[in-house]
């Protein structure tokens, strides 16, 4: 269907439903590469692990008899310890079954935190606030554009929405009959406010919010021309807090799937091998310019 032929009110829901799911998405995918896996046995991808957390906030690692090592997530349902603790727990997945396994003689359950909470369910929140915040600004762009209600007859209906399709086209001239009762037209001025730049702040603080929940680093995102050096290499506590948060649980798996298993495998910080886009640039004297 062309863009002309979809109502106004059509094209909001859809303009909606994309700005969420392309902030969704974008979140999510930040959110599963932030920790980087190393000596994994050749059948088996961080993706899965990283997914796994990411929607069930937890997953097993054990090995099968038939396939051999696997991670698969688990319904969480099985005997309790007296600290609430699984004590046996069964791996299951798409077309795979497993038997209930003993955690920690037969299987390694890997946690996305301590409470296991998944990551999912965060994320789903800063992207409708991001969406929603996104969406009112192309709403006040918009209302600069056509800042005024017209009243007209129904007679003359006709002619304004036509009108007003041309100003929506961006078209530089406007042709109308000479026999239009201009008399019988009026306008309601909307005084609709500028207010998208704030937004833009305010869209940015959420997500700089985000980042720093996600254990990644965000303190010159913004005013970044403002700050020393040591202000933009500096790791903000916040960040560095979070990102412990699911660290030290995978670390957790990794010493026992190594004690039980016999491997070495290891997990840190993703870190990022390219130079740092938003690298400050050296302070100009006052007057340089004139020089």
């Amino acid at each position: 269907m062309s863009y002309k032929m979809m109502s106004m009110d059509s094209i909001a829901k859809q303009l909606n439903n994309m700005t969420y799911t392309d902030y969704y998405n974008r979140l999510s995918l930040l959110a599963r590469v932030r920790y980087e896996w190393e000596n994994l046995p050749n059948n088996i991808d961080e993706r899965w692990i990283e997914k796994y957390l990411y929607f069930y906030g937890h997953c097993l690692f054990f090995d099968d008899r038939t396939l051999g090592y696997m991670v698969a997530k688990s319904n969480l349902s099985g005997s309790l310890n007296n600290y609430d603790e699984h004590t046996h727990l069964t791996p299951c997945g798409t077309n795979y079954k497993g038997k209930s396994l003993r955690v920690g003689k037969e299987c390694v359950l890997i946690r996305n935190n301590d409470d296991m909470i998944p990551t999912m369910q965060t994320i789903q929140l800063y992207a409708f606030k991001l969406a929603n915040i996104s969406r009112t600004a192309d709403v006040n762009i918009h209302a600069q554009k056509t800042p005024s209600i017209i009243l007209c007859s129904e007679k003359q209906r006709l002619t304004m929405k036509t009108v007003l399709s041309k100003v929506n086209d961006f078209e530089y001239a406007i042709y109308g009959d000479k026999n239009l009762d201009i008399e019988g037209i009026s306008t309601l001025d909307l005084n609709a406010p500028i207010v998208f730049d704030k937004l833009e702040l305010q869209k940015h603080a959420i997500w700089n919010e985000c980042m720093t929940f996600l254990g990644i680093n965000n303190a010159n995102q913004d005013k970044r021309e403002r700050l020393v050096d040591d202000e933009v290499q500096a790791n903000n506590e916040q960040v560095e807090y979070n990102a412990q948060i699911g660290l030290k649980t995978r670390q957790k798996a990794c010493e026992q799937i190594n004690a039980l298993y016999g491997t070495n495998i290891k997990v840190r910080m993703r870190k990022l091998n390219t130079p740092l886009l938003l690298e400050p640039q050296p302070q100009q004297k006052e007057g340089a310019l004139n020089e």
